[in-house]
């Protein structure tokens, strides 16, 4: 009806006032947000520029990273495993991971389960802050790395924490996860994220970064003081500064906003889950102790506390990049 039309408009307007105030305090070049409304029908809009030294608007449509969001993917295709009798929450990483070679260097290997990686309490380190992996990036750019390669940072360390005894967020965990859905199904982790999700929920605009040059992706920008020695500008000449294929299942999607609001649309509301594993999926962890919490971190969900009851999400950056879903 026209009445519905103009609330939609309405809102529209508010949320895109609202995202370019946002814009013009924190200084970023442009932003994309989508909403999906509980009738199905989608705000998708835009503010700014698609470039920090650019005069052309940001399209609604634009690709970007979309950084650590790729974990609720990789948790999703993980419970569809645990409910079809595949692998189960609290086996021991060790029944899968067990005969590679260097799982006896892995910190806390023996206690780990696959739960403990879901949720970031097993107290592995992050091997992304590590000095020396990004010096090794920045020096062969075109490198392509194996989960093994990134794994082997972290090897002989001490864990931060005992297994199951506390919450540490770190990457390790799901690139562990994502060799374990590999060793289970027989297939490649990506191959079975199209064949579950992107492909049957049509989440066309999203995919694994297939190198350098990535089709419809608008130029980032990393912050004042970028980290590990980057570029402010992380697109030259049409290609991103480095392979972007290492983040893998710690994230490792380009995607739109718009197909993120429909694929939170289909996790918490859809039949991507059942609602038992639904249910493992939302029950959260306090972020400091790692204990049973009413809001914190779920199975590679945050939750958080609002005026409206808890809000399910992730967070997610990858240099150039900055998601809230």
């Amino acid at each position: 009806s026209s009445n519905q039309e103009a609330e939609l408009q309405q809102l529209e307007d508010s949320l895109r006032e609202r995202l370019d105030s946002l814009r013009q305090e924190s200084g970023f070049p442009g932003a994309t947000l989508a909403v999906s409304l509980p009738d199905g029908s989608l705000v998708n809009l835009a503010v700014g520029f698609d470039g920090p030294h650019s005069d052309s608007p940001m399209p609604p449509g634009a690709r970007m990273f979309s950084g650590s969001t790729g974990k609720t993917f990789v948790s999703a295709v993980t419970l569809q495993l645990v409910d079809e009798g595949r692998l189960a929450l609290d086996d021991m990483v060790g029944d899968y991971l067990g005969d590679e070679a260097w799982f006896s260097r892995l910190p806390n290997g023996p206690d780990l389960t696959v739960r403990m990686l879901l949720s970031h309490t097993g107290g592995l380190p992050r091997y992304v802050f590590k000095e020396e992996f990004w010096a090794a990036l920045n020096e062969s750019p075109d490198r392509v790395w194996d989960p093994e390669e990134l794994i082997a940072y972290i090897l002989d360390e001490d864990p931060v924490h005992p297994a199951g005894n506390g919450w540490h967020y770190s990457d390790t965990d799901y690139l562990l996860i994502g060799l374990i859905i590999e060793k289970v199904t027989g297939s490649t982790y990506h191959d079975e994220q199209a064949r579950r999700l992107l492909t049957p929920l049509h989440l066309d605009d999203t995919a694994p970064p297939p190198g350098r040059v990535i089709e419809g992706l608008v130029a980032g920008i990393t912050g004042d003081e970028p980290q590990f020695h980057l570029n402010r500008t992380v697109m030259v000449d049409g290609e991103y500064i480095f392979d972007p294929r290492w983040e893998w299942t710690g994230g490792g999607l380009v995607t739109t906003v718009s197909d993120m609001a429909r694929w939170g649309r289909n996790l918490y509301g859809g039949d991507v889950l059942s609602e038992e594993m639904r249910r493992e999926l939302l029950t959260f962890v306090d972020t400091e102790t790692g204990m049973p919490a009413d809001t914190g971190y779920g199975l590679g969900v945050q939750g958080w506390d609002s005026e409206l009851g808890i809000i399910y999400g992730h967070g997610g950056i990858f240099p150039g990049y900055q998601t809230q879903f």
